[in-house]
């Protein structure tokens, strides 16, 4: 860039003139910037929110991580740094951690990812990735559901957890998450609790894993002896428990774990990367009870890939691991009674049950978003909410440089009406609590009576104002559409938000339906027919003349209008004592075709009023 030669070039003359370089604070424009793109080269950097190392950070970067640069600036002591575009935002990283590449748009990729059907907010990743990998083959897998449909059915709880020890932001206040009496999360699993909603939106986003770091979640996990290798399996395990060699418990052979994931592949078609990878995310470096055959009372009885582990209310996952790897005269190999017949059986296990019907990326296999014969949401294999990026980051380590340079195929999700920009991460330090912790409305009763998971909620009033009052559970979180408010008749709609700290908003709508109050209606006259009813006689103070008023409220003809005609109405109602038809047909106070409390309610508000 000629800017970026000028300010080396003055840097350079400050120098041979023995003055300290200036500090030039001069930004590229953003089309100078245009299409530059880079990849980190550190292990880890902090991005700041200044040109400056001491200032604030406001996230990192991981070796490999893709980013963006918009603008260059030189700090007080000449160094160069870039302003930045990243999965987490935008922000600045010296210049010396990452290595530049110029994107090439080529007219062939942009059309082809337009044909593929890739939406404008995955283009700019799958461009740093293309210049990047320019071999490597990216489609757009169109899964047919809806963006929020698919967050609704992953926010089921128990679907996707987090560990307990999580930011409050990533574990769910949902129903049946969390105990709102004791104040804790319940655990559904040992030591894991529900994820929320907004953890589970950002590991749900395919847009947040367009990185060599992530990719490989995407990776078609089909064995292809052409690329995956023995040495990339040893690559994988280095440095875990099963770096190495192990000695079978009931045959007293001993054998190579590499090997036996290589074989595993071949009887599996499944790719030996990922089984490994697999294996070593769900046991651990050092390996846990179940693949180490120490389970007490299920001793020698190994389970690699945790099959059937889940915790019930008497054992743990692990214990229902082991106890499966026992079955006798099952199929998969089993009983799994040495560390061989445990990673074979549960490969082949692996491959039938989800990589041949259709999950046949880690992403797939976490988030069901194919049918393939079972369903859609429920067949997934764990329930870690990060469980497939965790297993993902390490992949690209398991490929040698040629590997990396042939034509890898991802599989991209794309769901229909997907937000514009990515899902980002909940902050880790604020909770998600957005209930109301009471709700009522002044003068009348809620119904339903309230709850804090209910939403929707109706109240009627005869009041021509009323006054909502709520307040949050937690004392962080803010609570708008409370106060006072007029009423028309009919139906009037109100809606109560409770806004948590981590953002989140939980929204209570009240419909008030205000009880319009009509005068009856009165027929004056001189002389009264007994076929009209009963009278009641008033004295005419200007004349002194009787006039004769007629209502239609005097059910019981005893010639007046009385908490007596309420209670027939009432009774009726009840079942208590039916009413005559002439009776009946004076009971419909208010002409609705229906005899209800509302007419018992009129009759007494005439009462009233005489």
């Amino acid at each position: 860039m000629i800017l970026k030669k000028t300010a080396a070039a003055v840097m350079a003359s400050a120098m041979i003139l023995g003055s300290a370089a200036p500090y030039l604070g001069t930004a590229l424009t953003a089309s100078a910037a245009e299409n530059r793109s880079g990849v980190c080269t550190w292990d880890y950097v902090d991005v700041r929110n200044n040109a400056d190392p001491d200032a604030k950070s406001t996230g990192w970067l991981d070796k490999g991580d893709n980013i963006g640069i918009t603008e260059e600036e030189y700090d007080e002591d000449g160094k160069l740094w870039y302003k930045i575009t990243y999965v987490g935002g935008t922000g600045y990283v010296p210049a010396e951690t990452i290595s530049e590449s110029s994107v090439n748009n080529t007219t062939d990729f942009e059309s082809y990812l337009s044909e593929q059907g890739f939406p404008e907010s995955y283009k700019r990743y799958l461009r740093q990735m293309h210049e990047a990998h320019p071999s490597w083959v990216f489609k757009a897998q169109k899964l047919g559901i809806d963006w929020n449909k698919a967050v609704m059915e992953e926010s089921v709880i128990g679907r996707n957890l987090v560990h307990k020890d999580a930011p409050d932001s990533w574990k769910s206040m949902e129903k049946g998450a969390y105990d709102f009496d004791e104040e804790e999360w319940y655990e559904l699993d040992t030591g894991f609790v529900a994820a929320s909603q907004d953890i589970i939106r950002y590991y749900l986003d395919p847009r947040n894993f367009l990185s060599d770091k992530y990719i490989f979640m995407f990776e078609n996990l089909s064995y292809d002896p052409s690329i995956q290798t023995i040495d990339g399996v040893e690559a994988i395990l280095k440095g875990s428990f099963m770096d190495g060699y192990y000695t079978c418990p009931d045959t007293g052979e001993t054998l190579s774990y590499a090997q036996t994931f290589m074989d595993a592949a071949k009887e599996s078609d499944v790719s030996p990367y990922h089984l490994a990878s697999r294996c070593r995310n769900e046991q651990g470096t050092y390996g846990a009870p179940q693949s180490l055959g120490t389970v007490s009372g299920y001793e020698n009885y190994f389970n690699f890939f945790d099959v059937q582990a889940f915790a019930t209310a008497t054992l743990t996952a692990g214990e229902m691991a082991a106890r499966y790897a026992a079955t006798e005269g099952g199929a998969y190999m089993l009983p799994w009674t040495n560390q061989y017949k445990s990673i074979i059986g549960g490969s082949i296990f692996l491959g039938k049950g989800y990589i041949n019907k259709e999950q046949d990326t880690l992403y797939l296999q976490k988030f069901d978003m194919t049918d393939g014969g079972n369903g859609y949401f429920a067949h997934q294999y764990m329930t870690c909410v990060f469980g497939q990026a965790n297993e993902a980051s390490g992949m690209i380590n398991a490929y040698s440089s040629e590997v990396l340079n042939s034509a890898i195929e991802f599989k991209i999700p794309v769901y229909d009406n997907m937000p514009e920009e990515n899902c980002l991460k909940p902050g880790a330090t604020r909770d998600s609590n957005d209930y109301l912790s009471n709700l009522s409305v002044s003068g009348t009763e809620l119904s339903p009576a309230f709850n804090k998971y209910t939403q929707a909620y109706t109240a009627q009033t005869t009041a021509d104002s009323i006054v909502i009052n709520a307040s949050s559970f937690s004392g962080d979180a803010s609570v708008t559409g409370i106060g006072s408010y007029e009423l028309s008749n009919g139906t009037n709609s109100f809606s109560v938000t409770c806004t948590s700290a981590g953002g989140t908003s939980r929204v209570y709508t009240i419909n008030v339906e205000k009880i319009k109050t009509e005068e009856p209606k009165q027929n004056v006259e001189k002389e009264q027919k007994k076929s009209e009813g009963p009278q009641q006689s008033t004295n005419n103070s200007d004349n002194d003349k009787k006039e004769v008023v007629t209502v239609n409220y005097d059910l019981n003809s005893d010639g007046s209008v009385n908490v007596t005609d309420a209670v027939m109405i009432i009774g009726h109602i009840s079942g208590k004592k039916a009413l005559s038809a002439n009776a009946a047909k004076l009971a419909d106070v208010d002409s609705s075709g229906d005899i209800n409390i509302a007419d018992a309610m009129k009759i007494i508000n005439w009462i009233k009023m005489i």
